[in-house]
């Protein structure tokens, strides 16, 4: 007799003494077509093909906890595996040659697939039962993750995309390009839940995903064979991890998009397990639908279909030209959504989808293709991106517990090599992939732009932390429980304040404050997301000001401000108007139309223009035409309930606008004369956003504008000591020589 970890007896009868395997699991080093040796791997592929035998159940024998990694010792009775005769349906096909009658032994005692022995008791019960137990644990993760989710989770609207994806959701409109069907589709439900403003509802969604990708993280990691506590922590480590938990409590499509990743890769691992061709199948529609929720999928399509075409042996080119079609189905009717929808003409409608070419140019980003030439690109700026990324990854879930998620991908790498590879080949394409396309600077915007898109690599840093804890786990119980706390508590307690949302309403302040006072029937041309899409969700959610006519909310002008302009002037600037045909719209605008006009940002005008009067109004600038007066006080019923909260936080959308308020101050002090004061709201203005090109730029146009020479010059200097090439700053300091 043998006794179990759990006091249990189980019986071991006497002959062919054989080694066989814990849990129907091989150990990391023992998995079939993973690094074997060359007799071990052709022994496996030989006991691969031999019949499995009927009638018997598996039986989970006891751990070794000897140097095996999971080996167990037991016998197996040859009468529980009959020999089939030759020529009979299920015929061992290795009866003849060489070596013949150990094959033939071997087929008697083993089943088809060597993942554990199948004989004559309950071991079916036992894996059942494990397998519930994984469901078990890693919807408790999910579950404390949900209820943190909850309690940081943005009643409003907030800043970055939120305005726009909270309206798309609503009312199964077409956010910015690619139009993001899936993520609408799947939101839009979550829009009827009788609880809390829509913008809750939608925020609540981005929860639900970032739990459920919980959930999937804590199955995969146990399916790389680690043990629950180490599953468990990896999937709270990621929960809490510093962008993740960001994007979960608002209304983002990200924690859809690492939801699909994580799904991905359990449904790889499980192929590579199982060889069952419908995890394949389910991989392919997975694959096809998440192409139309975000594009990190086209970088990952080349790391998945390698995975397998190096796993799959023999090649099966029928298979993989099916997946393929599949998952191009499977993406072009999650696409249909985009001309079904635009000719519904929804609240939002970007970029009118419903032709063939305007639905291509939404599905291929034509209106961002600038960003791939937008700045010169070298091998140095490259690796400075990857850099600025490297920084970013140690925030993540603080620098000592990310050190140890690479220390157990490295260890992953070592000791199953394929999965590994697998997992580090995703975060590495990710970034490396996105640092390519986007080719971004170090500027405050850019920077805060690009977290979101490593969400991926950080995913693949929890799986590693949960297989360093796996190996601390062999140690004892006392260290992995203690490492395990650390895991979660450190990253749960530094990104609390800065994720916690729950009292933010900044971007609905911006919003409300901006339209309220506003003349009748007036017409605002909007610069940043945030006017534009926090201004759109409180006039077509909540229906503030619907007199108003948001001129600017898809990127470009809307029809509404060419609805009465000349033919000749429609066809010159087309459907989409681009920005260097701005100035002489804006010019016959003013001219032709008795509606009130405001402006985000003061535009310059070609010559010949109609002389234009500039007033302040509040958070936007209104343009005065000859005789027209304003004497509305913009400020009167300003509100801000936690924009200083939301800049200590180091909110991006707060910075922002409190930089924006600070300059337009320090403006009004200069033209009162009142230097000293300016000089507080400017430096103010660049301590709470950042000294960056771009806030050093805007401080020095300020000060040029007003004759302060000598301070623009220093400002724009240190812009461009930060970045020599950058034009910009290049352009106002020449424009200060005499």
């Amino acid at each position: 007799m043998a006794r179990t970890g759990h006091g249990k007896e189980v019986a071991q009868a006497a002959p062919h003494s054989l080694e066989v395997f814990h849990g129907g699991r091989w150990p990391p080093t023992q998995y079939p077509h993973s690094h074997e040796s060359k007799d071990d791997g052709a022994l496996k592929r030989t006991l691969r093909d031999c019949p499995e035998p009927k009638g018997v159940g598996r039986v989970a024998l006891p751990r070794d906890r000897s140097r095996g990694a999971g080996r167990v010792k037991g016998k197996i009775p040859s009468e529980a595996h009959p020999r089939p005769a030759n020529g009979q349906a299920g015929a061992c096909p290795y009866q003849e040659g060489r070596n013949g009658a150990l094959k033939r032994a071997l087929c008697r005692l083993l089943p088809k697939r060597p993942r554990c022995l199948s004989i004559p008791g309950g071991g079916r019960k036992q894996a059942a039962f494990e397998r519930a137990g994984n469901h078990v644990f890693a919807g408790l993760a999910a579950a404390l993750a949900l209820l943190v989710y909850l309690l940081t989770l943005a009643r409003t609207v907030t800043g970055e995309d939120s305005g726009e994806l909270i309206v798309a959701a609503w009312s199964l409109g077409i956010p910015h390009p690619p139009g993001y069907p899936l993520w609408c589709l799947s939101a839009h439900p979550f829009t009827w839940i009788p609880l809390g403003a829509v913008a809750w509802r939608a925020a609540f969604f981005s929860a639900v995903c970032a739990a459920g990708t919980v959930y999937v993280v804590v199955l995969l990691v146990r399916a790389l064979g680690c043990g629950i506590t180490a599953a468990f922590t990896a999937g709270l480590a990621l929960a809490f991890s510093r962008e993740f938990w960001e994007q979960a409590v608002i209304a983002e499509v990200y924690t859809l998009n690492a939801l699909c990743v994580a799904a991905s890769l359990l449904l790889l691992f499980t192929w590579y397990r199982t060889r069952a061709d419908r995890h394949l199948y389910a991989l392919a529609v997975l694959y096809g639908l998440s192409l139309g929720n975000h594009g990190t999928f086209v970088l990952l399509g080349p790391v998945f279909a390698l995975f397998v075409f190096v796993a799959d042996r023999p090649w099966r080119w029928g298979l993989y030209a099916r997946l393929t079609a599949l998952a191009a189905v499977a993406c072009f009717l999650v696409y249909l959504y985009l001309p079904l929808r635009s000719m519904a003409n929804p609240a939002i409608d970007w970029g009118n989808p419903e032709t063939l070419s305007n639905w291509w140019d939404v599905v291929r980003r034509k209106q961002y293709a600038f960003m791939f030439s937008e700045h010169p690109r070298s091998w140095m700026r490259f690796a400075e991106e990857l850099r600025i990324y490297a920084l970013l990854w140690t925030r993540e879930f603080t620098p000592w517990v990310g050190a140890l998620g690479l220390a157990g991908l490295l260890l992953l790498v070592y000791r199953r090599h394929w999965h590994g590879l697998l997992m580090v080949s995703v975060a590495g394409i990710v970034v490396a992939g996105f640092s390519y396309i986007q080719n971004f600077d170090d500027s405050v915007e850019w920077v805060w732009v690009m977290t979101v898109f490593a969400i991926p690599a950080y995913l693949v840093t929890a799986v590693g932390i949960g297989a360093a804890l796996d190996r601390v786990g062999r140690t004892g119980y006392a260290p992995v429980l203690l490492l395990a706390a650390i895991c979660v508590a450190s990253p749960l307690v530094t990104h609390w304040r800065h994720n916690d949302r729950s009292h933010s309403r900044t971007a609905e302040d911006y919003a409300r404050n901006m339209l309220a006072p506003l003349a009748p029937d007036a017409l605002v041309i909007t610069e940043t997301d945030t006017a534009a899409f926090a201004g759109l969700y409180m006039q077509a959610v909540l229906g503030l000001r619907p007199d108003i006519t948001l001129g600017r909310i898809n990127g470009y002008l809307a029809p509404a401000v060419l609805a009465n302009a000349p033919g000749a002037l429609r066809e010159a600037v087309g459907p989409f108007p681009r920005r260097r045909d701005e100035p002489r719209i804006f010019a016959w605008l003013l001219e032709h139309t008795a509606r009130p006009v405001y402006f985000e940002r003061r535009p310059r005008l070609p010559e010949g223009a109609p002389k234009i009067g500039w007033k302040r109004a509040g958070l936007l600038w209104r343009a005065l035409r000859e005789g027209e007066t304003d004497p509305i006080d913009y400020r009167a019923d300003w509100t801000w309930h936690s924009l200083e909260d939301d800049v200590a936080r180091g909110d991006y959308t707060a910075r922002a606008i409190y930089f924006s308020l600070h300059l337009g101050e320090a403006e009004e002090a200069l033209r009162r004369g009142e230097d000293v004061w300016a000089d507080a709201l400017v430096r103010g203005a660049l301590a709470a956003y950042g000294r960056d090109v771009r806030s050093l730029n805007n401080a020095g146009t300020l000060y040029a504008r007003h004759g302060e020479r000598e301070k623009a010059k220093a400002l724009f200097l240190e812009a461009l000591a930060q970045a020599p090439s950058d034009a910009t700053a290049r352009k106002n300091l020449d424009r200060l020589s005499p």
